[in-house]
């Protein structure tokens, strides 16, 4: 009995993996991520809307000021920026470093800013009140290309 070609699906034999011979060795493995910063919105946002908590208008400041502060965290990584928002964290938004077109941000109070971060496909994200911001952005700016770095920058 003849034995079936491979392409045809039947018969018993394995395909083999050959691996690509062009990628280093160093290059076939990937690096473990790791957190470089997994925080909460910069407390110094909830200021002003405290303050403003006298008037009756500036309850609702407050308000959307306290929910964003205990329910969105902000996870910079070795490969990814990842946001968790909503309710207990349900709603999750993640982009990679190479998807970045250009960061630009406003500074705070107290060390923190407001950014936009621009993607390669035209979307938009915007972190609002990221804490300790300069070295956040220091990070940001190593893990982008050198395009996006040129183009990023205070708003």
């Amino acid at each position: 009995m003849a034995n079936p070609s491979p392409s045809s699906g039947k018969g018993n034999k394995a395909r083999r993996y050959r691996p690509t011979k062009n990628i280093p060795a160093n290059k076939q493995k990937l690096q473990p991520e790791t957190t470089f910063l997994e925080t909460a919105p910069s407390a110094y946002e909830l200021i002003v809307p405290t303050l403003s908590i006298l008037t009756v208008i500036g309850i609702i400041p407050f308000i959307a000021a306290v929910a964003r502060a205990a329910w969105v965290r902000y996870k910079f990584t070795s490969r990814r920026i990842a946001i968790s928002s909503g309710f207990q964290g349900k709603d999750q938004t993640e982009i990679i470093y190479r998807d970045i077109q250009s960061v630009k941000y406003v500074r705070r109070i107290g060390g923190a800013a407001d950014c936009v971060i621009s993607l390669k496909d035209g979307a938009k994200l915007e972190i609002r009140a990221v804490p300790d911001f300069d070295s956040v952005y220091e990070y940001i700016m190593e893990k982008v290309d050198d395009s996006a770095s040129e183009a990023s920058g205070s708003a």
